[in-house]
């Protein structure tokens, strides 16, 4: 257990740090500009419990007040700037505070307050113009915001919450459990390009060391985490006592060897030596771990893992792991599927969630262990993280729809997707563009949240609409 003091320790490093500069040209300065810095700064620090903001406290109009800021900036270790061009300012000051800092920056412009035939009083937007010239030059990354006070605060989040993403990337540790599944070439990662673009770390740890893990666990702890496992469905249909007690104790092995590598999430090769050498498939326990916010990948599939980590931050939510099995539906609508490791959390209300014998493995229903129940309906966005053709860069295919009410239309766990965009256009962006059958979804809408983290990372956006 870590000591009080460490553990405020790593919340405080963990937090996302939002450093305000609000602008102002200093011959315009009025009461109405000191209004709108208050009124911008109590939005910030409200924006989410995660977020801290720094500085706001004065107008910024100089370069040398700009530097000073920055100074305090670099003290409390800030992760993004929001410049807030409240009337027209300076053209030095966000091109100085960006190239010192190098941080990512937001943009925030307003709209014009009321004309009435008197001179200009404000200039927001003009002002982003301008400025985002001198960052486009650059080469830095930014991302604009054009929103009176009524609308920004949600605005603001679609603009920083991409940081907080980018920031969790950047102290991800993967345990990639085995290696990609045979033949499954869409499983593959290259870790330096991994590490170097995205941030994130890949630890390799062996199969065998995971069940060799599992199979000494104290029987006292393998007891408790059985109803674990049982309260993680609804019942059992299948799967024998030994079944689930290896299933718990695999569960416990993971717990294990998160801590012992400290890891934050896992890619996982799920067959075929666990169902041939451990004597089950791991489907259910990694609905277990995902349920935890564990997340973790089937199949061994890194950049599966890395776009939950991303959607999981950007909303909260649970993503689910899976293939888009149907593009044949009426109204436009497909199927996504995977065999039974969805999370207990996205189970659709009133639905039966049975923990099973795996349908695939050795022909079906030889060995546990799945947790098969249809997802819950809501808008979803769908999404990928992929490699260029090339392998030198990364590209990320983004689309969205509305999950509809889904029965178990077959075994492990459905979700029928009414697309928003035409499926013949999905199928053959997946098809021509040559993207991997592995996606995950997330309820909720965050395409243009997506969309950030693509500007921030240098990452090409593929949005199908």
């Amino acid at each position: 257990m870590l000591p009080t003091d460490s553990i405020q320790e790593i919340y405080e490093m963990s937090k996302l740090k939002i450093g305000y500069v609000p602008l102002a040209k200093g011959n315009w300065r009025e009461p109405r500009v000191e209004t709108v810095r208050e009124q911008a700064l109590h939005l910030l620090q409200n924006l989410n419990a995660g977020y801290e903001v720094v500085g706001g406290g004065e107008l910024i109009t100089t370069d040398a007040e700009a530097l000073a800021l920055l100074e305090h900036f670099e003290k409390e270790h800030v992760d993004v700037l929001v410049f807030h061009y409240i009337t027209f300012a300076l053209g030095s000051i966000a091109p100085l505070m960006t190239e010192r800092s190098r941080l990512p920056v937001v943009f925030w412009s307003m709209p014009e307050p009321a004309m009435d035939g008197g001179r200009i009083s404000s200039n927001s937007f003009c002002a982003v113009n301008m400025n985002a010239h001198a960052l486009w030059k650059l080469k830095a990354h930014y991302i604009h915001v054009h929103a009176g006070m009524e609308t920004a605060a949600d605005k603001l989040r679609g603009a920083v919450s991409p940081v907080a993403a980018i920031k969790r990337l950047r102290r991800t540790k993967l345990g990639m459990v085995g290696s990609r599944a045979p033949g499954f070439y869409t499983s593959g990662a290259n870790e330096l390009l991994l590490r170097r673009q995205l941030g994130v770390e890949i630890d390799n740890i062996t199969l065998y060391e995971l069940t060799e893990i599992a199979e000494k666990m104290p029987k006292e702890k393998v007891d408790e985490a059985v109803e674990w496992l049982k309260d993680s469905s609804c019942g059992i249909c299948g799967p024998t006592g030994e079944e689930l007690r290896k299933g718990a104790a695999l569960y416990l092995a993971f717990l294990e060897v998160k801590q012992k590598f400290s890891v934050d999430v896992f890619s996982v090769k799920c067959w075929p030596e666990f169902a041939q050498y451990y004597g089950i498939g791991v489907c259910a326990i990694l609905g277990m771990l995902n349920d935890r916010s564990i997340l973790s990948g089937c199949e061994g599939d890194v950049y599966g893992t890395v776009t939950m980590i991303m959607e999981n931050e950007l909303t909260g939510g649970l993503p689910f792991f899976c293939d888009l099995i149907s593009i044949d539906g009426a109204q436009n609508t497909g199927i996504t599927w995977h065999c039974g490791a969805a999370p207990k959390g996205l189970r659709r209300p009133g639905a039966d969630a049975k923990l099973r014998q795996h349908s695939i493995i050795d022909g079906g229903d030889k060995k546990g262990l799945t947790n098969e129940f249809p997802l819950k309906p809501g808008r979803v966005t769908l999404a990928r993280v992929s490699e260029t053709r090339d392998n030198d860069g990364y590209r990320m295919l983004i689309t969205t729809g509305a999950a509809v009410e889904t029965e178990q239309l077959l075994r492990g766990n459905p979700l029928r997707v009414q697309f928003d965009a035409p499926l013949p256009e999905l199928a053959r962006t997946l098809i021509y563009e040559g993207f991997e059958h592995h996606f995950a979804v997330i309820h909720g809408e965050i395409v243009e949240e997506l969309h950030n983290i693509c500007r921030l990372l240098d990452i090409e956006p593929v949005i199908v609409k």
